[in-house]
């Protein structure tokens, strides 16, 4: 019987799983030289408590909004595997079926799914149906990782397992949270990028007790486990069902005005008491359902949805430079496509589809 989570056999199957979506990367390919040695240290490393996050490399990314992405070497992303083979299913039986995102079997479509039926439920011209949307401030940047591991850490001590292994889980949890990638790191890309984010958004000014790198598997992960305390108090305190949350953006529906105004005020209090969390107030839209809600690159009405016109700029733009001299486009540049035509497919999109030509390019 294993005393440990560090074994062989979790080792490589978080190696396995990780190789899975970074095979043909420059880290994982030079972890592939000599893997078994690289594999072998890893698991020493860890058994000896004397694993240490390597390197990040830190990039900026331009669309569809700039970004700054700090990314893990392969080696520490097969850890964060490991790390979320172990918990996940502890936290994930207990989040809201109202959280939607990076969650198997949930996403964007499923998210906008949902949103759409609340609509409708306010009546067919949603007359009698008000939305409230909100969205918070810089959000991964702001994670406050003290509040953050309390959470975590009193999670783990409830559990039913055995104290080598709490002590084991917690220990790898407060060296991945803790972690400052921006004190070792180095810098790929254009510099010039790096002006286009904003200091408030960026790892590398401000406060550094605050802040998880935008990219990591346990980044997203542990982004769910901070919101789900306020899907719990949204769902439970305040008692609102029609609800749907996508990371930081976040809808409620209710047929009161008064109701939706005024627990607007309680859930901006409540992020900055419980969570050290700001709403970004300029982002926050209080309407009828009537007007239509702009959710997740759709705007959504009681009778249909269409795609959001930045969307449709974004991919005119792209469409048009992947075209050749006959109007066709290359075969390299069919997943880009075809990805954008299953974002047009769940909005009522048969002209815009029909003028691209999408309708026949995958027949």
């Amino acid at each position: 019987m294993n005393t440990t989570i560090f074994t062989f056999e979790n080792v490589y199957k978080a190696y396995k799983k990780c190789l899975k979506n970074k095979k043909n990367t420059a880290n994982a390919l030079k972890f592939e030289l000599n893997r078994e040695k690289n594999l072998s240290q890893l698991l020493y490393d860890l058994q000896t408590e004397r694993y240490k996050i390597s390197r990040h490399i830190c990039f900026i990314v331009t669309h569809p909004s700039p970004r700054e992405i700090f990314a893990a070497d392969f080696r520490d992303r097969i850890v964060h595997h490991l790390l979320c083979n172990e918990i996940q299913d502890i936290f994930e039986k207990d989040f809201s079926d109202n959280s939607y995102a990076n969650r198997k079997h949930y996403g964007t479509h499923k998210a906008v799914k949902k949103t759409k039926w609340h609509m409708r439920r306010g009546g067919r011209d949603g007359r009698n149906l008000y939305f409230l949307k909100m969205d918070i401030k810089s959000f991964f940047r702001s994670i406050d990782k003290k509040i953050l591991f309390d959470i975590v850490q009193k999670k783990i001590v409830h559990q039913d397992k055995p104290d080598w292994w709490k002590q084991e889980v917690l220990w790898l949890i407060k060296i991945i949270i803790l972690n400052t990638p921006q004190n070792n790191y180095i810098f790929k890309g254009k510099m010039d990028t790096q002006s286009l984010i904003p200091k408030h958004k960026s790892l590398l000014f401000g406060d550094a007790s605050k802040g998880l790198p935008i990219g990591n598997l346990t980044s997203q992960f542990f982004a769910n486990i901070y919101l789900d305390t306020l899907d719990s108090f949204v769902e439970n305190t305040l008692g609102y069902q029609r609800y749907a949350r996508y990371v930081d953006d976040f809808v409620l529906f209710d047929e009161s005005k008064e109701k939706l105004e005024n627990d607007m005020r309680t859930i901006s209090v409540f992020c900055l008491d419980t969570l050290d969390l700001q709403i970004a107030t300029h982002k926050t839209v209080f309407r009828k359902g009537s007007v239509g809600i702009d959710f997740l690159g759709y705007y959504i009405k009681p009778t249909h949805t269409l795609v959001r016109r930045k969307v449709v700029k974004r991919f005119k733009k792209k469409f048009l430079k992947v075209l050749d001299t006959d109007g066709f486009v290359m075969s390299s540049d069919l997943p880009m496509i075809n990805s954008y035509k299953g974002h047009f497919e769940h909005a009522h999109s048969y002209n815009l589809q029909k003028k691209f030509r999408l309708l026949d390019m995958f027949e």
